[in-house]
């Protein structure tokens, strides 16, 4: 399984006072207790880093296992159509049932995982914009390095915890409630359900006002 890319905006807090960052910026430090002139220490911006990445794993637990479904749904659905000769009506369905889980992944999962992406990038680049202490000489380009050195391994990581959650699922799935990949509903199934993701969509994709990601929608 191929995890989704997620691509970050460029780091734009360099140089700015805390009164010219985004209003979004302004509310996590106020509400985390970060304003300056009380900025905290190293060691205190570290915690908090660990924090909110512990925090992202969590959110993004159900966005995984939806990718996993759905993944899982497409491998049960092959082989299932490749039992026999499959009928007209049975390529037909394959056919919409497989725009059904597109439409699904691309309309709802990934623009919801993208949504939670964004929102820990505000955080993070928060982080990086008070951790000023003995880098006040840095341009904008070490500015930059200094915050996708510290942002890769979060995002390897989210990507290392959807492939591991899907070999689990793919190994065990009694621990998920179906068997040989067959889940007891699917998204992809019924036009009841579609409607249902489609309602959703809207709120979806719309994504913080100040910063925000890019999601390289690759799903197999």
């Amino acid at each position: 399984m191929i995890p989704p890319v997620y691509q970050p905006l460029p780091y734009a807090l360099s140089g700015l006072s805390y009164t010219q960052l985004p209003i979004s910026t302004q509310q996590y430090l106020q509400n985390a207790k970060l304003v300056p002139p009380h900025a905290p220490d190293v060691n205190f911006i570290s915690a908090e880093r660990l924090s909110i990445s512990t925090a992202l794993f969590s959110n993004l637990i159900m966005n995984d296992l939806n990718l996993v479904k759905s993944r899982l749904a497409t491998i049960a659905m092959a082989r299932n159509l490749a039992i026999g000769i499959p009928s007209e009506a049975k390529l037909q369905r394959h056919v919409a049932a497989q725009e059904r889980r597109l439409q699904y992944v691309f309309g709802n999962v990934l623009p919801k995982r993208e949504l939670i992406l964004d929102a820990f990038m505000i955080q993070f680049d928060a982080l990086v914009w008070l951790d000023q202490q003995g880098r006040e000489h840095y341009t904008p380009e070490d500015w930059q390095s200094y915050r996708d050195a510290l942002l890769k391994p979060i995002l390897d990581n989210t990507s290392e915890r959807l492939v591991a959650l899907y070999k689990v699922v793919r190994t065990r799935p009694v621990l998920f409630g179906y068997h040989n990949h067959r889940l007891p509903y699917s998204p992809f199934g019924s036009s009841r359900a579609t409607r249902g993701h489609t309602r959703s969509r809207g709120s979806a994709t719309r994504g913080p006002a100040d910063r925000g990601g890019r999601m390289l929608r690759r799903h197999s």
